[in-house]
């Protein structure tokens, strides 16, 4: 490797860095308004983000064609998983929310409540979950209960209370 190779990979290692620490994926919660204390079983849950809700293909002259942006997504779904605890909490949770008309309003966050960067809040929520598995071979597993969270996102972000949430 020659000197100049050297200092080029320098550059951009120093550039890398300056960017600053990359976001680790476990370190964020989901918190369910009316059941704050469950963040500590959510397992999996998906992070808003605000994109186009697709491409619209403009044509123009002579049989060409241009992309254009299509409206803001605001109704999102991702994937979300729960642990389940010997208390039945989550089975209960579910079972409420339904009873309370199926739909919450939430929070993720980029750490967690007490000490966090950032968090978004999500809203007009609803889970649904698939039937999880019981296995009478299987000692080494958690019970967890796993489908898909519905909500809608409108790109708020609301700073967090701290600057170091590890």
């Amino acid at each position: 490797m020659t000197v100049s190779e050297q200092q080029y990979l320098k550059k951009r290692h120093s550039e890398i860095k300056a960017l600053g620490d990359k976001v680790i994926s476990s370190d964020g919660s989901m918190v369910i308004e009316g059941f704050e204390g469950m963040y500590l079983l959510t397992k999996q849950f998906p992070w808003p983000t605000v994109t186009p809700v697709g491409e619209i293909e403009v044509p123009t002259i002579m049989g060409t064609s241009r992309w254009q942006s299509g409206q803001a997504k605001l109704n999102h779904q991702g994937a979300v998983t729960l642990q389940e605890v010997v208390a039945g909490s989550v089975d209960d949770m579910l079972l409420q929310l339904l009873q309370n008309g199926g739909t919450f309003d939430a929070k993720v966050y980029e750490g967690i409540p007490q000490a966090h960067l950032r968090y978004k809040p999500i809203y007009d929520c609803f889970f649904t979950m698939e039937n999880p598995d019981r296995d009478f071979e299987n000692r080494t597993q958690v019970l967890t209960f796993s489908g898909t969270l519905f909500f809608h996102y409108f790109g708020e972000v609301e700073q967090g209370n701290s600057d170091n949430y590890r």
